[in-house]
Parts: structure tokens; C-alpha cells; sequence
């Protein structure tokens, strides 16, 4: 993850210093090759401000499949291009998710920077299906004991916790594992270490490896962070925004589109191959209608995570309140799908369109 310049010299005249967690040169760059590991997640912060929409879509289309973005940063902070940076993203079809520079040294201070933390998030989506992370990293961290680190840890999850928020991690570097903080059960871990000559996998048991800090992706002018993501933890975020980008006269209006899905009863039905089977060409939001139908199923956005079969809910009455267009590139042919809502508000999807009876369920 990125520390301002002003962090980054105090790091580095840190015994222990959080940057130093690979050999390379900072002014290095990896470049693309099938040797190295999966680039599944991307990290973000305002560093990476002037990446626009075009960009996040050539992270997708590069095989990216998640983005964590800096939210805040101890008690005050909250990052001017949080919001921009999730809509984009979101608009590429990525699944967000948000982390937390800890500045904290004491239970008190993390309870306060978590509850800086959920203001920020809550103020860009009222989902809590994504990843809510703290960067673990900061030199005046590593003077603290070990035990007081997770003690201060697990004061800041469970604001996260009390406030619905049930998905947390911890992002730190390798050299920090068992001498200055701990993963758990409810944080595996994202962990940084940026070997010379990356391959292969790491850290198996935690949920994601930060690889490199100083990728370039291919038509791209920047560095940035990569993670190779060990299971589909990272994959479900959801920031409950997301915006259309393009300017065809025969798609809709650019809308801010707010459709938050409701979260799978697992991670297992997360499909790679079927998320990367379609490329979002719009989104926006749509009226609201009534359909019914037992056929299909309801997915998330992009089509990666499957909810349920729609003939589980045979007597439900339907409610649009968006739609998209996907291109498929096997076919070379594009579907419209449209966001559903029971009117109980307890179950939501995207599903095609071609399913849909209009009307109100007759057999309801």
C-alpha cells in the first residue's frame, strides 16, 4: 500500500521499516509475464487519483477482479477520491473493498479510528458485503508489544463488528507476523512481500499476497500494488455504486445507480470463468416494474457470484430498479439484465431480462 512521502522517510529510518519488504528498487517496474502470480486485487489510494474510468477498465480487463481502496487514516482522514475511485471501479465490474491506514496505540484510539472508518464507508454505500480492512503498518506501531497490537486490533473489529460489519482483515508485512502483530480466524490475512523474482504462491493460508509494489499493466503508465487472492474472500464486495461510462446515444443516461445485493450464503458460488465470460458495456438505473418468473437465476453485477434459482421464490412478485448491458464475448452478442427486488426487500438479483413475465405474480 502507498505511504505519503512524509511516511515514507520516517519508515525508513525506522528500525523495521515497513517498506522494506522486498529487495527491489523502488524505481523498478514488473511488467506482465506468465511466470509471475495472479494480479487478482489491486489496492488504491488518493496516489492513484488520476487513474479514470478507461483505467479501471483495463485492470478488468487484465484479469483484476477486486480493488481495496483507501477510506481513512487514523482519526480525521478520510481520502478526497474515495468516492470517485468506487464508482469507477465499480463501473469496470470490480468488486470493492475498503481499508484503514491504523495510526492507533491504544484501545481507545482504534475503537475511534474504526468508528472514522465506518463514517467514511457509510457515507459511499449502506452495503457491508466487502472487505474492511486495516493497513497495519505504520512505524510507531512497531514499538508497541505484540500483545498490545492485537488487543488494539481486536478493540477496532469490533466496532467494525457492533456496526454489521463482519468481513475484516489484516493487511501487513511478513516481517510483522508473530513478532509484532497476529493473524486470526477472523483476519487470515493480506500479507505483503515482494520477493525479486516473484512466482508461485505464498502464504497459502491467509487470504491474499501482495506481490509487487511497482507493476505496470500493459498500456499502462504507472506503478501499482498487486495481490494474488488465495480464495474468493475478496471477490464479494459490494459498494453499492456504480456508474455508467459510456457515451453511445443508444444506451441510457449516465445515472448514479444504488442496488445493493443481498450477500450469498457462501463464497463457493463465486465463478471466475463466468465473470470474465462478460464485459459491462452500461448501467443505470430503470423504473420500477413488476415481473414474475420460475425461471433462471439471480446473480451479483458482473454475473461471478449466482444467489438462487428463481423458481425457489415461485410465488414472488418482482421489482426493477436497474439494468445493465453485458457483451458476451464467446457469442459476440450482448444481453440486458435487470436488477430485481422482492417487495419484501429481502432478496435481490440480476437476472435476464428474457426470463421475465410482466405483471404481478399471479400465482402469488
Amino acid at each position: 500500500m502507498q505511504l505519503s512521502k512524509k511516511q515514507l522517510l520516517t519508515g525508513l529510518a525506522t528500525a523495521g521499516a515497513v517498506l522494506l519488504v522486498g529487495a527491489r528498487s523502488a524505481s523498478a517496474a514488473l511488467n506482465p509475464s506468465s511466470s509471475q502470480p495472479r494480479t487478482d486485487m489491486v489496492d488504491l489510494s488518493s496516489w492513484q487519483s488520476n487513474l479514470g474510468a478507461s483505467d479501471y477498465q483495463k485492470l478488468h480487463d487484465a484479469g483484476v477482479k477486486a480493488v481495496a481502496i483507501k477510506a481513512t487514516e487514523g482519526t480525521s482522514y478520510t481520502s478526497p477520491v474515495l468516492k470517485q475511485q468506487v464508482q469507477d471501479a465499480q463501473g469496470a465490474g470490480l468488486a470493492v473493498n475498503y481499508y484503514h491506514f491504523a495510526r492507533f496505540t491504544s484501545v481507545d484510539s482504534a475503537k475511534a479510528e474504526a468508528q472514522n472508518f465506518i463514517k467514511a464507508v457509510q457515507s459511499i454505500t449502506s452495503s457491508k458485503d466487502m472487505v474492511m480492512v486495516v493497513d497495519f503498518e505504520a512505524p510507531e506501531l512497531s514499538h508497541l508489544s505484540k500483545s498490545q497490537n492485537d488487543a488494539d486490533l481486536a478493540a477496532f473489529d469490533s466496532v467494525l463488528n457492533a456496526a454489521g460489519y463482519n468481513k475484516t482483515d489484516l493487511y501487513t508485512m511478513s516481517s510483522w507476523l508473530g513478532s509484532h502483530i497476529d493473524t486470526n480466524a477472523s483476519n487470515k490475512g493480506w500479507i505483503a512481500q515482494w520477493p525479486s523474482n516473484p512466482t508461485g504462491t505464498q502464504y497459502p493460508s491467509a487470504n491474499a499476497w501482495q506481490w509487487a509494489s511497482d507493476y505496470r499493466f500493459s498500456g499502462e503508465s504507472q506503478n501499482l500494488d498487486v495481490s494474488q487472492l488465495n480464495n474468493d474472500f475478496y471477490v464479494n464486495g459490494n459498494a453499492n455504486v456504480a456508474v455508467h461510462t459510456s457515451s453511445s446515444s443508444s444506451t441510457p443516461k449516465t445515472t448514479l445507480v444504488k442496488v445493493p445485493a443481498p450477500a450469498p450464503t457462501s463464497t463457493s458460488n463465486y465463478s471466475a470463468t463466468r465473470s470474465n465470460s462478460v464485459k459491462l458495456v452500461w448501467r443505470a438505473s430503470m423504473h420500477r416494474h413488476a415481473y414474475w418468473t420460475l425461471s433462471g437465476a439471480r446473480y451479483s453485477k458482473h454475473l461471478g457470484i449466482k444467489y438462487a434459482e428463481m423458481k425457489n421464490l415461485a410465488h414472488t412478485t418482482w421489482y426493477t430498479d436497474g439494468h445493465e448491458k453485458l457483451y458476451r464475448k464467446a457469442s459476440h452478442n450482448s444481453a440486458i439484465y435487470y436488477h430485481v427486488r422482492s417487495g419484501n426487500g429481502k432478496h435481490a438479483g440480476w437476472i435476464w431480462r428474457g426470463y421475465l413475465h410482466a405483471g404481478v405474480n399471479p400465482n402469488a
